[in-house]
């Protein structure tokens, strides 16, 4: 995200200062822009990044999250000090290095962990929250097998239901969300509601794969619990 110059008589750009804003919940943070005139005169102006309100935030493969972007690139768009380093934790368990974006609000936070965690730079894996306000091609928090299959261009399949893997897309089976673009594919693990019936969460349960339009999977009407994008 770029910062507009502010209108003034200067010869040289000193440099560019990102602090967290204090009290303004609908900003991402405070840019200082630091400036001197050929006469020596210094001045700083404050400049507010407005943090976006306007519906699910629409993530791609490209910009701040392209396949070689960097920690410095991300923080540069969105703030050293809504960027946080960290172990960011796999869905085997295991833990590498990686950053937070935007830790103070679950609905725009995400992780990022590293094919090169030393530099930590080429992205291996994004994860968004259960309360995401992203989407990816359309998918957001709560989309329905029906909403996958249209985006998908076609059924895919499931992992039955129960464990820590059950209900993830194992297979698109070649569809559009086996790649969203640069090579990324999304990943989704479908949640039950505590309201669906008993006798239709059995019939999906265990190791089994199912395909999306089984009729067992209709009848629980399971929806996306939590997604993440992995990279090529």
């Amino acid at each position: 995200m770029a910062l507009r110059r502010p209108i003034a008589s200067c010869a040289l750009l000193l440099g560019l200062a990102l602090g967290a804003c204090q009290g303004n919940p609908d900003s991402w943070g405070t840019g200082v822009v630091k400036q001197s005139d050929d006469f020596g005169d210094y001045s700083e102006t404050f400049v507010s990044i407005p943090k976006p309100t306007a519906g699910p935030r629409q993530f791609q493969c490209a910009g701040p999250f392209a396949p070689n972007t960097t920690a410095v690139n991300i923080a540069a768009d969105f703030g050293q000090a809504n960027v946080v380093t960290g172990n960011i934790i796999s869905p085997d368990g295991s833990r590498s290095p990686g950053i937070v974006l935007l830790p103070n609000d679950p609905a725009l936070s995400l992780e990022v962990a590293w094919k090169d965690p030393a530099a930590m730079a080429a992205p291996r894996r994004v994860a968004f929250t259960e309360t995401s306000a992203w989407s990816v091609n359309g998918i957001s928090i709560g989309s329905t097998v029906a909403e996958l299959e249209r985006a998908n261009g076609r059924p895919f399949r499931i992992q039955g239901f129960g464990g820590n893997g059950g209900g993830v897309v194992a297979d698109w089976r070649g569809g559009k969300l086996a790649n969203i673009g640069a090579g990324c594919e999304l990943g989704v693990q479908l949640a039950l509601s505590a309201t669906a019936p008993d006798s239709a969460q059995a019939r999906i349960a265990g190791p089994k794969i199912y395909p999306s339009n089984d009729p067992g999977i209709r009848a629980a009407a399971p929806t996306v619990g939590v997604f993440w994008v992995t990279y090529p």
